[in-house]
């Protein structure tokens, strides 16, 4: 089933209407939480809130309650729910994933995942690990919820990386700056905010470096760069990555590939820019027939190539595909790249668009998860300089993306969240 965009967003906003009628409780502080069935046309079959029918009943377990003995099509019905479903409960209680899963509800869009480190991106995945369609709000619908939750979610305190995480240990900027010294170029501080682009950084160091010329710094920023993601990802396998627990990742690839009506990809030229050491390519390029691979870092790009040895390997920046002529691949592939310290995504997309021919695919994700204590995953992005994850930062980033496809006016623009990284795709039609 497809429903345009402006009524997805409709049925969204209705499901966050419903959630401010929830009934408050007596004791301790719970979620509102509203839900929202809809049928194959779009028209809404149902809607709950929060303890509507009982005291701390569930919002899906009272949807699911009223359309009891109904004879509905559910396969074919999408339910829009602004807390994911919990996948516990208490003594004698069945969880609303499972609730959801015997009903045979083929498509759920969900909101905001569960802070409660019990159940946070277990709903989703177990309801995604049964063939259900699991899709998320927009990062601004998202907002609205986290607002109308703040208490919830300050109860459950903000999810933190362990400081023994490749990921927290020793961040980019400090890599960077390392390498800038050994070049002579000597600085007290250099900027580390998520927004900030290696054009940036080539701006605050030339202002800084009078004696040097802009070009100079340029290539010294550039190298120090990929030197940098050597260095901290140079060696990294799925051990300590998300992708490590929840194994499966390459189906949401490729489910992607099938939305785009592309299930043949593996036989079209692609190009696969931020390719790293080569992990990402196991279960997923093996029997790719033309394919490319891209990376900043030279030993990751060496390691990928020994992994792949019947691709194309160039280095370069994601943001200057000097490499790749115009119009001369079929897909563009970059995943959990465009989330990296001092990346330019708007240069970055134009390079997309550049090098994928008329009716090309432009397949981008956003890291979203890391390995937390206990091998658990804690969704989001890391802020800089900490080790806290930012749940709202990958969808953001993905909107972002978005928009940036939609001024280029790709067509069939979709975002899709994954077990480990939230996908941004679209078809180059001008």
């Amino acid at each position: 089933m497809t429903l345009n965009q402006d009524r997805l967003r409709g049925l969204m906003l209705a499901a966050i209407h419903e959630s401010t009628k929830s009934v408050e409780e007596s004791e301790g502080t719970f979620p509102k939480v509203g839900t929202v069935l809809a049928g194959p046309g779009g028209e809404i079959i149902a809607q709950a809130h929060r303890g509507e029918l009982a005291d701390g009943g569930h919002a899906e377990q009272c949807l699911l309650q009223k359309i009891q003995g109904q004879s509905l099509d559910l396969k074919n019905c999408v339910l829009f729910v602004t807390l994911e479903p919990c996948t516990v409960r208490g003594p004698g209680e069945v969880s609303c994933a499972d609730r959801i899963l015997r009903s045979g509800i083929g498509t759920v869009y969900i909101g905001m995942l569960d802070t409660n480190i019990d159940i946070c991106g277990r709903g989703e995945t177990l309801l995604r690990g049964k063939d259900v369609v699991v899709e998320r709000f927009p990062s601004d619908l998202v907002a609205q919820i986290v607002r109308l939750n703040a208490d919830f979610i300050r109860l459950h305190g903000r999810r933190q990386v362990p400081t023994s995480s490749v990921f927290v240990k020793k961040q980019i900027p400090a890599f960077v700056a390392d390498e800038l010294r050994r070049d002579g170029i000597d600085l007290d501080e250099i900027p580390g905010e998520w927004d900030v682009t290696i054009d940036d950084v080539v701006g605050f160091c030339a202002a800084r470096q009078p004696g040097k010329t802009r070009a100079l710094i340029d290539s010294h920023v550039r190298r120090a760069r990929g030197v940098a993601f050597d260095k901290k990802y140079g060696s990294l396998d799925y051990s300590n990555d998300a992708r490590g627990v929840l194994a499966g990742w390459q189906e949401d690839v490729r489910s992607v590939f099938r939305v785009l009506k592309a299930p043949d990809f593996l036989k079209r030229r692609i190009v696969n820019v931020g390719i790293g050491n080569g992990h990402e390519a196991d279960g997923l390029w093996d029997n790719a027939v033309h394919l490319t691979i891209i990376d900043a870092a030279a030993r990751s790009l060496e390691a990928a190539g020994r992994r792949l040895p019947s691709a194309m390997c160039f280095r370069n920046d994601a943001e200057a595909l000097t490499d790749i002529d115009d119009g001369s691949q079929d897909v563009y592939v970059s995943l959990r790249a465009f989330q990296s310290t001092y990346f330019g995504d708007r240069q970055a997309v134009r390079e997309a668009y550049r090098v994928v021919r008329q009716g090309g695919l432009v397949v981008i994700s956003i890291a979203n998860g890391f390995v937390g204590e206990g091998g658990s995953v804690v969704p989001g992005l890391v802020l800089p300089g900490t080790n806290i994850s930012d749940r709202d930062r990958p969808f953001a980033l993905a909107d972002r993306v978005r928009r940036h496809l939609e001024l280029l006016r790709f067509e069939e623009i979709g975002v899709r969240s994954g077990l480990t990284e939230v996908f941004v795709y679209g078809r180059k039609t001008w």
